[in-house]
């Protein structure tokens, strides 16, 4: 990586770092409200079912009490899994991925970016990150992609679901549920990209993500405008 490359990485890291910080202390602010439901519920379910109060006190406070301690133990562990150092080793590989030229060119339009950062503390471990310019793009969410706006042929919005089972009675229930949108990247035949796959995805959770998403490429970039 060259030397304005990794001016830029560290730029980019010391930007990110407050964001960064910001969603792991999110993350455990919702700690306590978690926990104190965890109990309330196994309380309020032992006087449903019809136990007196003793019984509810001894068994139905203590298994609330021991949900409790799981969920700290798991938001806990999700704060320490995490770190500044394992989002840039994401950021250099995608960016090392890029040849020499593209290296250079992402770096000249970086005074011509915007980004916008998605704070999914339900779901992701990493505030994810789209920054967009008018020649490449970068989406961080755990793992890191780098778009080359010429490679783009069509970009379109597609709703992501995913499949789930239950039962009711003896009949066995199959849905789709949905789970988020992505903006779809279709590759032009014969790009560099298109040879690694047809097309990539920016997922996203919501609606108004896609909608923030898609302004920021309008604002940004002038390609990607007449893409969407």
């Amino acid at each position: 990586m060259d030397n304005d490359l990794s001016q830029w990485l560290e730029r980019e890291m010391e930007d990110y770092q407050p964001v960064f910080k910001a969603f792991n202390r999110r993350l455990m602010k919702k700690t306590p409200l978690w926990m104190a439901l965890s109990v309330a519920g196994m309380v309020a379910l032992g006087f449903v079912v019809g136990y007196d109060w003793t019984y509810v006190l001894r068994v139905h406070f203590l298994i609330g009490l021991g949900f409790a301690v799981f969920i700290w133990l798991c938001f806990w562990l999700q704060t320490r899994t995490v770190s500044m150092k394992k989002v840039r080793a994401a950021y250099e590989k995608a960016l090392a991925e890029l040849g020499a030229g593209d290296q250079a060119a992402f770096v000249r339009q970086a005074s011509q970016t915007g980004h916008v950062d998605f704070l999914n503390s339900a779901s992701d471990k990493y505030p994810a990150r789209l920054t967009v310019g008018p020649d490449y793009w970068l989406y961080f969410r755990g793992g890191c992609q780098v778009f080359r706006v010429a490679d783009i042929q069509r970009l379109s919005a597609k709703e992501e679901s995913t499949r789930v089972g239950y039962s009711i009675g003896d009949t066995r229930v199959r849905q789709n549920l949905g789970v988020g949108v992505s903006l779809v990247v279709e590759y032009r035949e014969g790009t560099a990209a298109a040879a690694q796959s047809p097309s990539g995805k920016i997922f996203l959770e919501n609606a108004k993500q896609l909608g923030q998403t898609q302004e920021l490429i309008k604002r940004y970039c002038p390609k990607g405008r007449e893409l969407l």
